[in-house]
């Protein structure tokens, strides 16, 4: 039987043809503001189709400093003409070049262009010798000199363009398989209004059912015409299964009890492998090529003390700190308090249900899961958990220091007022190199010299919740770990709120800026943590007359995330509906009352959606699927609460899009599907970029699609060319879809535990 591909609309699709003298750059004149540009090291602000760089932090080489626009098709022996003019304050040398999107970073095109004080014309013509590249980009590398102001306007490309098919297969279903007691659906594009024949066969090939589709119409996410199949009959184990429609055949599928047994362990086991200070041993990782030494085993730093991008002076501090240990936040090398917390929180709330409701056994008990310490007594999970407690511990600062913060807008790129201030019981953002590494690059290899950035209230506040979360699990455990974990909560408390509104700021390039300027939900979660462990009646006030408290997300589609770093407040209602405290009971009533509410929202979107998902926004952000994920936690509470076993269904039907049911007929999930992403963004898992990396390890969530942000080399060139759910592209370069992080792989182990639990097994 054969099968065969289906083009996408709009970006995915395009087919290999050329186009002779066709412009190849899209807002050349900046018409647009930036829009399909990017930038890198540097701000760029646009007046009348001039763009003007500002390079206030040159760093040590050409591409810290880059204006560039991407999807500059190149084919073999075709020839291309480049033109712009430009001009910089000051006698500047900039490279002008264009080169394969990620490694090797293979150079096409490169000129080292002399710009004067007064706008010039230049003027470039080569020929493509090389073999054809659908993915090449077009640079301006301004980086490794004196500080400058750079302007272009007028950038053109001209010649015949490369594009590469992208099409997939019509016909899309969950390539792991279901649950027995799942629904059960698979999804074909046609433009026809009628139902359609489908078969099912065995794996033997047989043919054991036949049935018509459901047509849905448009399914906006994507602008596809949908069908839906509906196999929720199918409550037997079987393997191997595939729907056929004509002569289009579907990836095999499984019905059975165990899809996600193994799958809760490989995602836990991302945060061992992506530990920093430790040896990564092969006993305890899927394949030996995925150990390494340690990455940072001596993370000894100090206060960024350099002028940043923006031309602001930091004074440094006069103390150092050890920062040794955590996890490596996504596939860079920094760490953040605030992506910390909630990873950590989202990881000990797994643990605290378990312990909690009867209905539930406590997962990953000791000797279950491969780390180092998991014949110590202890939960696997709360082992696990610990190595990132005891970095974001070292995160504090001591009493008695000082530190300058800064004062004034800081979500612009404006000058800053800096402040010297009594950080004791701060807590500092983060810490990561100065300049971005490239790929690939293991952790040990980094020779970057790293900072902590300024301490924020956020990351003071992510402290103290944590830290109260802490204490209480671990007083039956290790006391004294408690009572530290204690101290250091109520002491970020009190800092907090002498502090209220110091502010994340990217003062170095090398990281990203997890910026928040909205810190309400932050001071309900701590406070409500600190009550839930301590009963201490201030607590419970700050809680109380918090204008989130019992918040929740509210399902709408104007909603960018349902619980992230920058929105924690649901995290306090959740556990105010979980863990005993002395909270009145109809405050309790009411957290879970309008938990399963918000499951019952999320449930009720399923029916508007083509690929049966709870989850209707207007556009889809940065870590979309991680919000697929979260939205599962609350709809497996909506069934802790409620007895509703729907609500089960609704989280199983969200896994079922990451694994396959999708547009783009991908598995999201890292080694499990027949086609699954091969390419995140990973400075050590970047065996795409060199043989001598290896090949990602199984179990990690990617971002997905990403409808909003465009701003890597990558996506940039997809801007007004995709439609939410098909705005992604599984290459290792494109980070604000294909990025893995800490935060999207905690609830992918919390919901593929719920859902191994047997609620929809036979």
């Amino acid at each position: 039987m054969k099968s065969y591909r289906y083009a996408l609309p709009l970006f995915i699709g395009l087919s290999s043809q050329s186009f002779a003298n066709q412009e190849m750059l899209t807002n050349g004149n900046f018409e647009k503001d930036l829009a399909h540009w990017w930038v890198a090291g540097t701000t760029v602000s646009v007046d009348n189709g001039e763009a003007c760089a500002t390079i206030s932090s040159p760093g040590s080489n050409p591409w810290d400093v880059i204006l560039g626009h991407a999807n500059i098709g190149l084919a073999e022996g075709n020839t291309y003409a480049i033109a712009f003019e430009a001009k910089a304050n000051t006698d500047t040398e900039v490279k002008t070049l264009i080169q394969h999107e990620g490694p090797p970073y293979t150079h096409y095109f490169v000129n080292q262009t002399e710009l004067k004080p007064q706008w010039n014309s230049y003027h470039y013509q080569f020929n493509q010798t090389l073999p054809s590249d659908a993915g090449a980009e077009f640079q301006f590398q301004m980086g490794a000199q004196k500080e400058a102001t750079v302007c272009f306007r007028n950038i053109s490309i001209q010649g015949e363009p490369y594009r590469e098919d992208r099409s997939v297969s019509p016909l899309r279903v969950n390539q792991v398989g279901f649950l027995p007691k799942a629904d059960k659906k698979a999804f074909f594009v046609s433009e026809s209004d009628e139902a359609l024949r489908w078969k099912l066969f065995d794996a033997n090939g047989i043919n054991i059912d036949v049935g018509r589709t459901l047509p849905f119409g448009l399914n906006k996410a994507s602008g596809e015409m949908i069908h839906q199949i509906d196999l929720s009959y199918l409550t037997t184990d079987q393997q191997g299964l595939k729907v056929t429609i004509d002569d289009v055949e579907s990836f095999s599928f499984d019905v059975h009890s165990s899809i996600y047994s193994e799958m809760k362990y490989d995602a836990l086991s991302y945060f061992y492998q992506n530990r920093s200070g430790i040896e990564i041993e092969p006993q305890y990782v899927q394949r030996n090529d995925l150990a390494r030494p340690a990455g940072h085993p001596s993370d000894v730093v100090t206060c960024f003390d350099k002028k940043d991008a923006w031309g602001n002076n930091w004074p440094g501090c006069d103390f150092e700190v050890d920062v040794t240990g955590g996890w490596y936040d996504a596939g860079d090398h920094g760490k953040y308090t605030v992506n910390s917390g909630i990873t950590t929180w989202t990881l000990l709330n797994l643990y605290e249900r378990g312990f909690w409701l009867d209905t539930v056994d406590i997962p990953f008990p000791d000797s279950s899961v491969k780390i180092p310490e998991n014949n110590n007594g202890v939960n696997d999970l709360l082992d696990e958990a610990r190595w990132n407690i005891e970095f974001m511990l070292s995160m504090q600062i001591p009493t008695s220091k000082r530190v300058s913060t800064p004062i004034g807008d800081q979500s612009s790129s404006q000058a800053l007022t800096l402040t010297d201030t009594d950080a004791s019981h701060l807590v500092f953002h983060k810490v990561a190199d100065e300049s971005w590494t490239g790929i690939p690059l293991a952790p040990h290899q980094d020779k970057e010299k790293r900072y902590v950035g300024q301490p924020s209230t956020a990351a003071t506040l992510n402290l103290a919740a944590i830290g109260a979360q802490c204490a209480r699990i671990w007083k039956d455990i290790d006391s004294d770990f408690s009572k530290k974990c204690l101290t250091a909560a109520e002491n970020a408390w009190e800092a907090a709120n002498k502090n209220p509104e110091i502010y994340a700021y990217n003062n170095f390039l090398g990281s990203g800026p997890y910026d928040d300027f909205n810190l309400v939900d932050e001071f309900y979660w701590a406070a409500t943590e600190l009550f839930i462990t301590t009963g201490k009646s201030g607590y419970k006030d700050a809680a109380v007359n918090s204008p989130l408290f019992l918040d929740v997300p509210k399902g709408d589609i104007k909603t960018t995330g349902d619980i992230f770093w920058q929105y924690t407040a649901p995290l306090a209602t959740l556990s105010i509906a979980l863990v005993p405290n002395e909270f009145e009971q109809y405050i309790v009533a009411k957290a879970r009352e309008n938990i399963i509410s918000t499951a019952k929202s999320y449930q009720a979107q399923i029916s508007n959606e083509g690929y049966a998902i709870p989850y209707s926004v207007e556009e889809y952000p940065w870590g979309s699927n991680s919000n697929l994920a979260n939205r599962g936690i609350f709809l497996i509470y909506g069934h802790d609460f409620s007895g509703d076993v729907s609500f089960v269904k609704a989280a199983a039907n969200g896994m079922d899009y990451l694994l396959g049911g999708n547009p783009l007929n991908i598995s999201y999930v890292t080694g499990y599907g027949q086609y699954a992403v091969e390419q995140p963004h990973h400075r050590f898992w970047a065996n795409v970029a060199s043989e001598q990396f290896p090949k990602l390890a199984p179990g990690a969530l990617i971002g997905g699609p990403n409808s909003i942000s465009f701003s890597d080399p990558i996506a940039s060139g997809m801007q007004g060319n995709c439609t939410g759910q098909t705005c992604f592209v599984d290459k290792i370069g494109a980070w604000t879809m294909n990025e893995i992080t800490i935060n999207w792989n905690a609830p992918l182990v919390w919901l593929t535990t719920a859902l191994d639990e047997g609620q929809l097994s036979n």
